[in-house]
């Protein structure tokens, strides 16, 4: 088991000695330490920023997708250490197919994967339990349109019966939020984008597909459902057993409420137009999903400020990352807005994957090539 606190990681070319960091803003207090995951001699896949992993808060461990062989990892949060890695197949009866997208712990060593095959139920040992098919619904039951396309798919484990996606209408560049009632063979549509940010802030020629479109992110917390947007901090919370939207939109203390974009006529031209527009786009905010905190009875919401240089890496779009500067937005229970603060202390060079665990948030980085989490202990 591995230990490193946070200090020694951001000052270790400086010397610095080896401490938590813990300081206050206003009324809120936070400690920040960071912890490294035993691999137990394997390489976890860090390719994708665990971006295909998910950590779940009944059983607390976090389970990560393996590419280079088509695994599971699953990773002891308490004992910081890999205990299992679990093959999964890609053809035949219990096949993933070659590639996968995402994935959902629903508990109860069930995982729910959208991968080449669609969305299914899988068991941690790999084998299919259900596959859910949104091209069986009729239009007139809410058939998925041939403009639209799924571009992320989840689960809520209270309710297994249900998937919800996003769908991207390259046309008319919309996104709404849809569910699949696999009972009923039902589609229902929801809007999550009122103001139009995904139109708003896509970068290129809006008449084509040369387009570059900004994140949308979908979470499931508790009962409900997440959708938020990159460039403005409005989101949108789905409660399914009541079958209610609801929107929220909040005035920050420390961050714009959404970035101040460029005319859409200066940025089909190249390229270069686009890559300017994004960095300057990241260099005002780009918020991140809410997380649930079920000790503190509180939401949390990370946002970003980027910094970049004059240089490019080879193979790189966008230019290095000088800095990250980061965000604290804490709501309670009903998305109220209750503060802000920015953490100094986080010297991170990219936005990163984060979820609340026993009151903490785990902030994933990669420490060549080691995995390990950057924690925040939030106290008001």
């Amino acid at each position: 088991m591995k230990y490193i606190t946070f200090a020694v990681i951001i000052c270790i070319a400086l010397s610095c000695q080896s401490k938590d960091v813990e300081k206050k803003s206003s009324d809120l207090f936070y400690a920040i330490d960071t912890v490294m995951i035993d691999s137990k001699g394997e390489i976890l896949y860090l390719e994708y920023d665990l971006v295909q992993s998910d950590y779940c808060t009944q059983d607390g461990f976090l389970y990560n997708f393996n590419e280079f062989d088509h695994s599971i990892e699953k990773i002891d949060l308490d004992r910081l250490e890999l205990v299992e890695k679990f093959p999964f197949q890609k053809e035949g009866p219990d096949g993933t197919g070659l590639y996968i997208y995402s994935l959902k712990s629903l508990g109860e060593g069930k995982l729910f994967l959208l991968s080449e095959i669609g969305a299914a139920f899988f068991s941690i040992e790999g084998k299919r339990l259900e596959k859910y098919d949104w091209s069986k619904v009729t239009p007139a039951n809410g058939a998925i349109a041939d403009e639209e396309f799924l571009q992320q798919q989840i689960m809520n484990p209270n309710f297994d019966h249900l998937v919800f996606g996003l769908a991207i209408d390259q046309k008319l560049n919309k996104v709404s939020l849809k569910k699949l009632d696999a009972t009923e063979n039902l589609i229902s549509t929801y809007q999550i984008d009122p103001n139009e940010n995904f139109k708003r802030y896509t970068l290129g020629d809006l008449e084509t597909f040369n387009k570059w479109n900004p994140r949308i992110y979908i979470g499931s917390q508790r009962e409900q459902i997440i959708v938020s947007h990159e460039f403005s901090n409005d989101f949108y919370v789905y409660s399914p057993a009541k079958d209610l939207l609801q929107s929220v939109s909040y005035s920050p203390q420390l961050t714009p409420k959404n970035v101040t974009f460029k005319a859409e006529g200066d940025l089909i031209n190249s390229t270069e137009d686009r890559v300017i527009a994004l960095e300057s786009y990241l260099g005002q905010v780009s918020f991140g999903q809410l997380v649930w905190d079920s000790q503190k009875k509180k939401y949390y919401r990370l946002s970003f400020s980027s910094k970049f240089s004059d240089k490019k890496r080879e193979k790189r779009l966008l230019h290095e990352t000088v800095s990250v500067k980061v965000f604290l937005s804490v709501f309670d229970e009903q998305f109220n807005f209750l503060s802000e603060v920015a953490i100094p202390e986080l010297k991170i060079l990219s936005p990163s994957k984060y979820f609340v665990k026993d009151g903490k948030i785990w902030l994933y980085q990669n420490f060549s090539d080691e995995l390990g989490f950057i924690t925040i202990d939030i106290e008001q």
